[in-house]
């Protein structure tokens, strides 16, 4: 198979996304140069879920294991309603057993490491902030705010849900308030608080809370991840020092180990950040520029796939860029693989988030039962069609 020659692919945006692109690129013979905004990675950040899809990538670029061992498995999904009402059990592992691959629980902060390792931080560029690109014939010149420019054969939009690339190609884009905003937060604590390889969902009045291990800690402790999803005004900010406090007003009275869990986490270690989507995009890309992950289909975070759709992007770009002996032509073929397949999970993704947050009770009510009802066939049917590894087929 002849590869594109390419003298370099420019990738902005280091994130979960740019940086699988580019050790994918770079296995597929291609040089590669990646530009991030920030000035360092920070070890603050959310808990992170891989499912068979990405972890079967992450075997492809030989990281699964490394990957693995930095989180923890997730083996089973328990529902509850917000007083400990068990409405349904979704047994992961089964589901996993069958596509042969783990779902996997980490700090995003983690996986960055992993991947930057991997590359080479000498490949990454930080501290790179983007403010426009110029194709100029068959290149690609790129400017950034220090004044400096990157020059390649092609470039990849990677830079997120604001992404300036995507703004360049896509003024019309449009970004879509969810009606939700959402607290994370991580935390050591010396007990497991729930079965080891267990996430638990408890649904509220408009409200979500879930927990997940992330594997253990030192001396035997436990590193643990919760989130709080409520419907809120888009801008909201808590008081300074606040963000604890906030989470406890919605969560006072429910099931344990919420409020005590919630309580043993730090100020610090807590972040609120609005949800967010993007509609859907008619194009992606243009001549030797194209977009991945949530530059260009950015959704809500109810099927936890916004980082596994990144990281299928990356290994799908780089099988077309290996196989296709025009560079224009093989972006293109990269984003009509991937555009329906994206969609379908972003659909389902806002579908699983219009049940999860019902304020009125009636509804409420009938979402539970529903839930009770479902059988257990049907519900890993539904996961399966986003979870599976056929992406590359």
């Amino acid at each position: 198979m002849s590869l594109v020659p390419a003298r370099e692919v420019i990738i902005v945006g280091g994130g979960v996304g740019g940086l699988c692109a580019a050790l994918a690129l770079r296995r597929a013979g291609l040089r590669v140069k990646v530009y991030e905004r920030a000035e360092d990675y920070q070890a603050l950040g959310a808990g992170l879920s891989l499912w068979p899809n990405a972890m079967w990538a992450f075997s492809l670029l030989g990281l699964s294991d490394e990957v693995a061992r930095r989180g923890a498995r997730w083996r089973q999904t328990v529902m509850h309603r917000w007083d400990g009402k068990v409405l349904s059990r979704l047994d992961v592992n089964a589901l996993c057993e069958e596509l042969g691959q783990p779902t996997v629980t980490l700090l995003r902060a983690d996986l960055q490491q992993v991947l930057l390792r991997a590359l080479g931080p000498e490949n990454v560029r930080m501290a790179a902030a983007c403010t426009g690109f110029h194709v100029e014939g068959d290149e690609v010149r790129v400017e950034f705010a220090d004044g400096q420019q990157a020059r390649g054969d092609c470039l990849v939009g990677a830079d997120g849900l604001r992404s300036v690339i995507r703004q360049q190609l896509r003024p019309e884009s449009r970004v879509r308030y969810s009606g939700r905003t959402s607290w994370r937060g991580i935390v050591t604590v010396p007990t497991e608080m729930i079965p080891e390889g267990s996430q638990f969902e408890l649904y509220g009045q408009g409200t979500r809370f879930g927990i997940c291990h992330l594997g253990r800690g030192p001396e035997g402790t436990w590193r643990m991840y919760w989130f709080l999803m409520a419907r809120a005004p888009e801008g909201g900010r808590d008081e300074e020092g606040g963000h604890r406090e906030a989470v406890l007003r919605h969560v006072r009275g429910w099931m344990a180990p919420v409020e005590s869990l919630v309580q043993a986490t730090r100020e610090s270690d807590i972040l609120r950040t609005d949800i967010h989507d993007l509609e859907t995009l008619s194009r992606w890309g243009e001549g030797p520029v194209t977009l991945l992950g949530d530059s260009a289909h950015a959704m809500v975070t109810d099927l936890a796939q916004g980082a596994c759709q990144a990281i299928e992007d990356a290994l799908v770009l780089a099988k077309h860029l290996r196989e296709g002996g025009d560079l224009r032509g093989a972006l293109r073929a990269y984003e009509a693989t991937r555009r329906p397949r994206t969609k379908h999970v972003a659909d389902m993704s806002r579908r699983a988030g219009s049940l999860r947050y019902l304020r009125n009770p009636v509804a409420r009510w009938s979402r539970d039962v529903l839930m009770q009802a479902l059988p257990h066939a049907v519900a890993l049917q539904h996961l399966r069609s986003v979870v599976a590894h056929d992406f590359l087929a």
